[in-house]
């Protein structure tokens, strides 16, 4: 959400259950689920609930999918010393359980594509390569191009608003 000039591209509750529904059945339809899949959620403050929601639905023979989430800088930030610190944090308690199964990142909206670009190469850099990603919005100007998308949409003329979602100023246009 900015204050900006562009269309808002309104994402209802409904619009959303839809979209994580849509996407769940693609990677069960793939063969991904609890056994073979560690979900991590990418910018917790705006994918929880598409992270929680394909962990519970990923579920199989009684056991829910792992996984775990990760805070990423917000547009008007880049990958400083804090951010790097919490993800090798983060890293050191769960990523023994990303060797030996897929690891899906999921977000809410990829917009440019930064951290997806960004979290591929750092986790290679560690050889984890299983990767795959999830958007459940992904801009056509996105320099990362996700494995599984709920919808497209052109952040140049729309911003991507959720119902849940309040005003933040990292979000303005500086």
């Amino acid at each position: 959400m900015s204050n900006n000039n562009k269309k808002i591209l309104n994402v209802s509750f409904n619009d959303e259950q839809f979209l994580i529904d849509k996407i769940s059945s693609e990677l069960i339809v793939d063969g991904f689920n609890a056994n073979n899949t560690v979900v991590i959620t990418v910018s917790t403050d705006y994918s929880s609930i598409i992270g929680q929601g394909l962990r519970h639905l990923l579920s199989i023979n009684g056991e829910i999918c792992d996984g775990f989430g990760i805070d990423v800088p917000y547009p008007d930030e880049h990958w400083d010393d804090k951010y790097l610190s919490e993800l090798n944090s983060i890293m050191v308690i769960y990523g023994h359980k990303l060797h030996k199964k897929r690891v899906l990142l999921v977000e809410a909206g990829v917009i440019r594509g930064s951290n997806y670009t960004f979290l591929n190469k750092y986790l290679k850099e560690k050889n984890i390569t299983n990767i795959y990603t999830v958007a459940m919005f992904e801009s056509t100007g996105s320099i990362y191009k996700s494995n599984y998308v709920g919808e497209h949409y052109n952040d140049s003329i729309e911003d991507l608003t959720f119902w849940w979602e309040m005003y933040n100023n990292h979000w303005e246009q500086k």
